[in-house]
């Protein structure tokens, strides 16, 4: 079937496991209330596994303290048939629907060219997503920079990127993602998505993690404009060769290294092991290099 095939090329996988879709749903709103959060962003809602417990939830009567109070549920689908259903189920939950307290939009679009004031309108905004495989760390990037208006996400990725996320030092697979996500957020691994759990299987596992945005960067100054740009160079940088010592990386021939001598990190290190306190040390020296 052409559409079919179309959707496969988009990388949707259908969550078709009610008891996992309705403990994310139970968690995203457990979140939106606790952050006090008036809207809720889905991207990529396919035919609504997510979206239908989500719109149930908010349907309840509100308790005072444990309801999230959402104005808005938005929805960002970048398949064209998937979004004209979606947008004619927003035409009949109009507010002439007494039961419906929120407003329920739509936007046709691929999350990574819609433009930030059509998804940014109102804040505090939570975030829910059973993220495409093919597009899942370009779309957290672009969500993860807005922490002042984001408090807390609640994705499902490959789970090997999961992984990735939330990995430790000195584990095998901490990289720059990892140091550059958890200097913003803190990650928490929520939930094991199996292969069967979605139509059409795909040949790994999933992950559901909860990001929540830290008051505070870990390390200061990596969030302002120029500081920004040159805490991601050096990340960048230090992981390029990531077999390699931080004294091969950062060598003689490199702007990184009297940043390394001035640090006092050890230069034997290799950049998966340096632990919070050496990324400052390293990143302070980077900013008088």
């Amino acid at each position: 079937m052409a559409t079919e095939g179309r959707r496969r090329a988009l990388g949707q996988h259908f969550l078709r496991d009610s008891a996992i879709v309705q403990q994310i749903a139970e968690r995203a709103m457990e979140e939106a209330a606790k952050h006090r959060c008036n809207a809720l962003l889905e991207i990529g809602p396919g035919k609504g596994a997510l979206t239908l417990p989500l719109i149930e939830i908010l349907k309840r009567p509100s308790k005072s303290g444990d309801s999230p109070e959402i104005k808005t549920f938005l929805l960002v689908e970048r398949d064209r048939e998937l979004a004209k259903h979606w947008q004619e189920v927003a035409q009949e939950m109009a507010p002439k629907n007494s039961e419906i307290s929120f407003q329920f939009q739509v936007q046709s679009s691929d999350f990574l060219d819609l433009a930030e004031n059509l998804w940014l309108q109102s804040s505090p905004l939570a975030v829910v997503s059973n993220l495409p495989y093919s597009a899942g760390t370009a779309i957290l990037n672009r969500l993860a920079r807005q922490g002042e208006k984001i408090p807390v996400m609640i994705l499902m990725f490959q789970a090997e990127v999961a992984k990735r996320l939330r990995a430790e030092p000195s584990t095998s697979s901490r990289g720059s993602l990892s140091v550059w996500i958890q200097n913003l957020w803190d990650v928490q691994k929520f939930l094991e998505v199996p292969p069967r759990a979605f139509s059409p299987p795909p040949e790994v596992n999933s992950e559901v993690v909860v990001l929540t945005r830290r008051e505070t960067p870990q390390i200061e100054g990596t969030i302002d404009s120029s500081g920004g740009a040159l805490w991601e160079q050096l990340l960048k940088t230090c992981f390029s060769q990531r077999r390699k010592m931080l004294r091969s990386i950062l060598n003689a021939r490199s702007p990184w290294h009297k940043a390394l001598e001035l640090s006092g990190v050890d230069p034997t290190k290799r950049a998966e092991a340096l632990d919070w306190q050496e990324w400052r040390q390293l990143f302070k020296a980077a900013l008088v290099r």
